[in-house]
């Protein structure tokens, strides 16, 4: 038997998954910010390079990542129950409709000529970002929890969920139908990939928060580091050639590795199956990584890096608040390190906007609780 040498069942928060998430955080506001200029000139090899390292980044390591610490997370969480989840699904729907306001309405509403009038994008109002994603993701780990004294029952479930997504995307692909209807179109855009609105559609993107919870029940059992970054390597690299070879012979754009958000922007947001094993190798990859770093470092993460862990949901509204009023002058920018620069700004505005949101949260929750306490005693 192996000598125990730390026991992750018992650790509040796992340092790897935190750097990762912190990663994450950066990368996306980078993207988004990306994104939102859309008539960038990249002329030079640098520029290419950078721009190829902007989408890989804001790619798997960004969403795929938050999908995989959000299943992580659910596992490691012992006191949630099937109750604790569906009232998180409610929440994150009132989130996913907040976030889309200033993603979505706020640039069309400073500038219609460019982003097309309220009516005409009002659908985008329910398009499907990551929180309305995490909205559907409560309902797996609701029913995970009802089923956490019948483990066999509950990777049968499990697999069989995968199973299911991954055919219904193999054999509908994205944007293959419409109804005609816009509205319509963006609600079933919830489950598969129906128009440009559909940014996180279920049946591609659950394999992600559901390989994350298995990973963590599997990680629980785990007596040595040094098995757990093996372990990892090994399937990670088994994983990504086994997807790549696969994509070659199926003939499947590879949007994990190959730029996502310009020519196959469609395919990245519908992430064939095959796409899909891929990032998981990947983020099995990134993982070994961050056990190494965090192993160099003895496992000391930088404070700021902790925060911005710690903070995701704070610092991803945030950013989407700033990007949305700022959008009318990112899509004039054509400069790419105009752009970068502004992605600084942004991510440090984020950062520092978050901190301040969380203290005011404090200050009034306490004076709430002493308005309470006072009440009571008298």
């Amino acid at each position: 038997m192996e000598k125990q040498i730390y026991n992750p069942s018992t650790m509040k928060r796992i340092q790897e998954i935190d750097l990762l998430k912190a990663i994450a955080i950066i990368a996306m506001v980078f993207i988004h910010v990306y994104d939102a200029s859309t008539r960038l000139s990249i002329t030079t090899p640098v520029e290419a390079s950078t721009v190829w390292i902007v989408e890989f980044m804001g790619n798997i390591p960004s969403a795929g990542v938050f999908m995989f610490a959000m299943g992580w997370g659910a596992a490691f969480s012992s006191r949630s129950t099937p109750k604790t989840y569906l009232s998180r699904l409610r929440q994150l729907v009132i989130l996913g409709v907040v976030i889309n306001f200033f993603e979505q309405y706020i640039p069309s509403l400073i500038d219609p000529a460019h982003f097309g009038s309220i009516a005409e994008i009002a659908p985008s109002i329910i398009a499907v970002d990551i929180y309305f994603f995490a909205a559907f993701a409560m309902i797996y780990f609701a029913l995970m929890k009802g089923l956490k004294n019948k483990a066999v029952l509950a990777v049968g479930v499990s697999v069989l969920i995968v199973a299911v997504c991954f055919t219904v995307n193999w054999i509908f692909g994205f944007e293959t139908f419409s109804t005609g209807n816009n509205w319509l179109d963006t609600l079933i855009g919830l489950f598969i990939r129906e128009n440009k609105y559909s940014f996180f559609p279920f049946v591609s993107w659950i394999v992600f928060p559901i390989v994350g919870y298995g990973a963590a029940k599997l990680f629980k059992t785990a007596t040595e580091r040094k098995s757990v970054l093996i372990f990892s390597i090994v399937i990670g690299t088994a994983l990504i050639a086994f997807a790549e070879i696969m994509m070659y012979l199926f003939n499947v754009g590879d949007v994990v590795f190959v730029g996502a958000h310009t020519s196959l922007d469609g395919e990245y947001y519908s992430m064939h199956p095959l796409c899909a094993v891929c990032g998981i190798g990947l983020i099995s990859l990134e993982f070994a990584a961050a056990n190494l770093i965090m192993m160099a470092a003895r496992q000391r993460l930088a404070k700021f890096l902790s925060k911005m862990s710690k903070n995701v949901m704070e610092i991803y509204i945030a950013q989407w608040v700033l990007i949305g009023f700022l959008s009318p002058v990112l899509i004039l920018v054509k400069n790419l390190w105009v752009n970068l620069l502004i992605g600084v700004v942004v991510l440090i505005g984020s950062y520092f906007g978050a901190e301040l949101y969380i203290k005011l949260m404090l200050k009034l929750k306490a004076r709430k609780e002493a308005k309470l306490e006072l009440k009571s005693n008298n």
